[in-house]
């Protein structure tokens, strides 16, 4: 007989097909399948079961008027674990094939030997099934037994992700801190779909992580719209695990950040700078020094870029020729002007500032020979004119000379944080 809180259960998830291995004692199955009453069974059997299907279905239709569709699928060799593992692949195959969703679906392993137990569990967890066993209070054999009839207990909805899951956190955690973020993303992704415990949460991070790797491209209009979907807020509200609030805090922090970038309309800001800085900051812990000194190379290009437009008004894609110096105007002219715009190149933007008698411009004069020898290793990487790969002290060289300019605080680059969960 089926208790209010079992009706409860009924009501709130409708499973409408079963996948259920049959062991010699048909009454728990008959109990299984009265409790959930689904449309479609999978039966799993052994060759000592396989005639008890039969019997199975005309309880449950004479106990509660339920007449099941089912199929068959028998194992030859029940001691052969591999072979029951082929099998209940074919079982869960049988559902599948119905177009049942895995919501629908519902795994009873209760009957059957024990490989035949574990065949079926294996052979259907990667689906993100609900599992179903039937105990009981009383059996046979002082206690060791079978469950005697009558004192059946069903025990469901246990989605064994919720356990596995521990060990793909661990993965996810090591992803995301070391800037794998799609793989980190793809599953968190799996873990929604497998209807895990806390999806919700799961769902929300894979939009952050996903909002991070579009930040780590620069894209950061759609980084921001990533963040905007992982619903920050909700985390912080739902979560019951620090890190994750930590996490999330973290995040709501830089979508501050990245609400600059994208108001930017396309100029050029100190922010600018600070991103391009921390992305190379990453590329060199992961180990890709070339992509960090081509990232480091750019930055100071867009230092000079940033110092002319916002102190003197001055874009290099466009410069007016009464922008320019008197000592330097013909040369400028004469040097840089194509289809009537003036345009300057790294170079140029750095000798600019020095003939406008900027600080920043006089700071790189000081060390201009030091940046050459730079400039000079790096057109020899393969990111940029030669089939050299760039070492990690030129990295260091690169990025000291860019801090020892003074054009920004290193500690107001953003950071991305570390994703941790609890244990």
């Amino acid at each position: 007989m089926i208790n209010n809180k079992e009706e409860a259960i009924m009501e709130e998830k409708k499973y409408k097909a079963m996948i259920i291995s049959v062991g010699g004692t048909p009454e728990p199955i008959v109990k299984s399948i009265s409790h959930y009453r689904p449309e479609f069974v999978s039966f799993f059997a052994s060759q000592d079961t396989c005639d008890k299907i039969a019997d199975i279905k005309r309880s449950v239709k004479d106990t509660d008027g339920l007449d099941i569709k089912s199929e068959l699928t028998c194992a030859d060799d029940v001691n052969d674990l591999r072979h029951c593992h082929d099998k209940a692949k074919e079982s869960v195959k049988r559902v599948m094939d119905k177009g049942y969703s895995k919501e629908e679906i519902i795994v009873d392993y209760t009957g059957g030997t024990k490989n035949m137990s574990v065949a079926l569990a294996l052979a259907s967890i990667t689906y993100g099934f609900c599992y179903s066993y039937v105990g009981g209070t009383q059996r046979t054999k002082d206690g060791v037994g079978i469950v005697q009839d009558g004192h059946e207990t069903i025990y469901d909805s246990v989605n064994p992700w919720d356990l596995l899951a521990v060990e793909e956190k661990k993965k996810i955690s090591v992803l995301f801190n070391q800037y794998q973020f799609k793989a980190a993303k793809d599953l968190l992704d799996g873990l929604v779909q497998k209807g895990v415990e806390g999806s919700p949460i799961f769902r929300s991070l894979a939009s952050l992580v996903d909002g991070y790797y579009k930040w780590d491209l620069f894209r950061h209009k759609q980084a921001q719209d990533s963040f905007y979907k992982g619903k920050i807020d909700d985390i912080l509200a739902l979560s019951k695990d620090a890190r994750i609030k930590a996490f999330a805090e973290a995040t709501k922090k830089n979508l501050d950040f990245i609400k600059e970038l994208t108001e930017a309309n396309g100029q050029i800001f100190l922010k600018h700078i600070l991103d391009m800085y921390a992305n190379a900051l990453r590329r060199s812990e992961e180990g890709k020094t070339d992509d960090a000194v081509l990232r480091l190379y750019r930055l100071v290009e867009m230092i000079a870029q940033e110092r002319l437009l916002n102190k003197y008004n001055i874009n290099t894609s466009n410069v007016k020729e009464d922008q320019l110096p008197d000592t330097v105007r013909d040369c400028f002219v004469r040097n840089h002007k194509k289809d009537d715009k003036i345009k300057l190149s790294q170079d140029a933007s750095l000798q600019l500032l020095l003939a406008l008698e900027d600080d920043f411009g006089k700071s790189y004069e000081k060390q201009e020979q030091r940046f050459k020898e730079l400039q000079n290793k790096r057109n020899l990487s393969y990111l940029a004119h030669g089939f050299e790969f760039s070492e990690e002290s030129t990295y260091d060289k690169l990025k000291k000379f860019i801090l020892d300019l003074k054009s920004f605080n290193e500690s107001d680059a953003p950071v991305f944080p570390r994703l941790e969960f609890d244990d």
